[in-house]
């Protein structure tokens, strides 16, 4: 490896993630977006700052890693929206940090800036993406281990330090075991390498076995696994998408091109959409050609052999979900090995043309970020001051005044965020509950705990077959309805009028009386 210029890149690299850090903490901090994934995660989070076991005391999808570090930024920061953004805040601010770092290594620090502009543009184009989400934790932790098995030349400490982070990043997304297991693969395979293979493996016992004594402890064990035996028989039936693919659909995206420009222009913009389906696989191929001719340093190949092994892994960790959006999580790679390769391949004019061309597309992907951001207008909130859409502002000010923080309020289908912007009380254990997932046994539990305990207000979106299968596409043959639940709602509920509340398709539904109680009222 190169070596050189290590410290200065060193400095670089953190001061990269500070820079990336402050500014996304003072315009991304606040911004309200309704995503379901960012919900689960918050509304999960307070429950446990507030003294709740997951699995226990309430149901929730996926393994604790990211709730729990989440609850603990609740505890020592408090509740607001910022606090809940500052883990993915600090996840994407790493990943600009490791990219650079990874690049100004294997080629030079012209290319690292340029791939860490086009990783930064592209990545925040969409401020969806950038919301609180278990797979950027274990992406950030697993790729951060990974740099650290790079940079460990035989110190024991950071082979230590790689497979507790390797281990950290499979208690958030189960799936990145198999980052650890090829690494250990990489270790044992050759004598050389093989003697930091028992602090690796140690510092992915320490962790685990660190998360496993929590759970025990707090009589959660045998619940979490029960969930994760759950969600292996329910999950890939309603989630699979193919590789590469969009919600909708790439050919949402060309209709209406009118003539050849229009045409090559929409090309152009899908490809930049699809790029981090298109990397992974191009790094693997500009890397095959630099290992075939002979360009890359004997010494170089087996960091080489690791980084490419790494790519192919984490785009593995996204199936059966494999769609843009979530090889977006795990993209920080190939962006490094792809922008790497092309600055060894390409003589230094078309270097440069590239290195250009990418980086003004990546502004023009990341000004839109800034143009919704200039649309957007401050909101008290009870979890801070907010920025919200302009054109959601109206709807969603008229539910924060019906509905009051601690008021009981139930929302269906998928939509938990709603929990934490508003703070009103869910009265079942399910964080979310929707069609797809949701087996009948949960449906009926859910109904009796709303039975039992009927809330003040519904958030509900009358869900169309059609809008299933479009984010759903896999789901053809599931039912996009809970029948029992939502025909009780529609029973005993009826949509606030004078004026209607509807915050992104979610109506407000307020309890009706039963009739006994409103003979007494007249």
């Amino acid at each position: 490896m190169t070596r050189p210029h290590a410290k200065v890149d060193t400095r670089v690299t953190w001061a990269i993630f500070a820079g990336v850090a402050a500014l996304l903490l003072a315009i991304h901090g606040q911004r309200m977006v309704l995503t379901n994934d960012e919900g689960i995660v918050l509304d999960a989070a307070q429950r446990i700052a507030a003294g709740q076991r997951p699995y226990v005391d309430f149901a929730t999808y996926m393994s604790p890693g990211s709730y729990w570090l989440q609850a603990i930024v609740f505890q020592w920061f408090g509740l607001a929206l910022w606090t809940g953004r500052l883990i993915v805040i600090l996840d994407f601010s790493l990943q600009c940090a490791l990219v650079y770092w990874l690049v100004a290594r294997l080629s030079s620090r012209a290319a690292a800036v340029a791939a860490l502009v086009a990783f930064a543009g592209f990545q925040i184009a969409d401020p969806a993406l950038l919301t609180a989400q278990h797979r950027w934790d274990s992406a950030t932790l697993a790729l951060a281990g990974l740099c650290l098995a790079v940079a460990a030349d035989g110190r024991k400490g950071r082979w230590l330090a790689s497979g507790g982070l390797l281990a950290a990043a499979a208690w958030c997304t189960p799936s990145m075991l198999l980052a650890g297991v090829a690494i250990g693969g990489w270790l044992l395979i050759s004598s050389q390498r093989r003697r930091n293979l028992v602090p690796f493996v140690a510092g992915v016992a320490g962790l685990t076995l660190a998360a496993l004594v929590t759970l025990a402890a707090t009589g959660s064990l045998a619940a979490f696994f029960h969930q994760m035996f759950w969600l292996r028989q329910n999950y890939s039936a309603l989630n699979t998408m193919p590789y590469g693919s969009i919600i909708g659909g790439y050919r949402a995206l060309i209709e209406g091109a009118n003539g050849f420009l229009d045409i090559a222009v929409r090309v152009l913009l899908v490809a930049c959409v699809a790029l981090p389906a298109i990397l992974p696989i191009a790094a693997i191929l500009l890397w095959g050609a630099l290992l075939w001719r002979g360009k890359v340093p004997a010494e170089q190949r087996p960091v080489i052999g690791l980084l490419l092994l790494a790519a192919g892994v984490f785009v593995i960790t996204t199936l059966p979900r494999a769609d843009v959006m979530h090889l977006a999580f795990v993209a920080a790679l190939p962006y490094a090995l792809a922008a790497a390769a092309f600055a060894r391949l390409l003589p230094s004019r078309a270097r440069a043309a590239l290195a250009m061309g990418s980086s003004l597309l990546a502004i023009l992907f990341a000004s839109n970020y800034a143009k919704g951001w200039n649309q957007t207008v401050p909101m008290q909130t009870p979890v801070g001051i907010l920025r919200v859409p302009v054109d959601q502002a109206s709807e969603f000010g008229r539910l924060l005044a019906t509905v009051h923080p601690g008021e009981s309020l139930f929302v269906y289908p998928y939509m938990p965020v709603q929990y934490f912007f508003t703070q009103g009380k869910n009265p079942t254990r399910y964080c979310g509950l929707g069609p797809g997932m949701t087996t009948p046994e949960q449906e009926s539990e859910g109904l009796a705990e709303l039975q039992a305990r009927p809330p003040e207000w519904l958030l509900y979106m009358q869900l169309s077959r059609e809008e299933f299968l479009r984010v759903f596409p896999n789901g053809t043959d599931l039912n996009f309805r809970l029948e029992n639940l939502e025909a009780w709602m529609e029973r005993n509920y009826r949509p606030v009028e004078g004026p209607s509340v509807n915050v992104g398709g979610y109506r407000l539904w307020r309890r009706e009386p039963a009739p006994e109680a409103a003979a007494l009222q007249r």
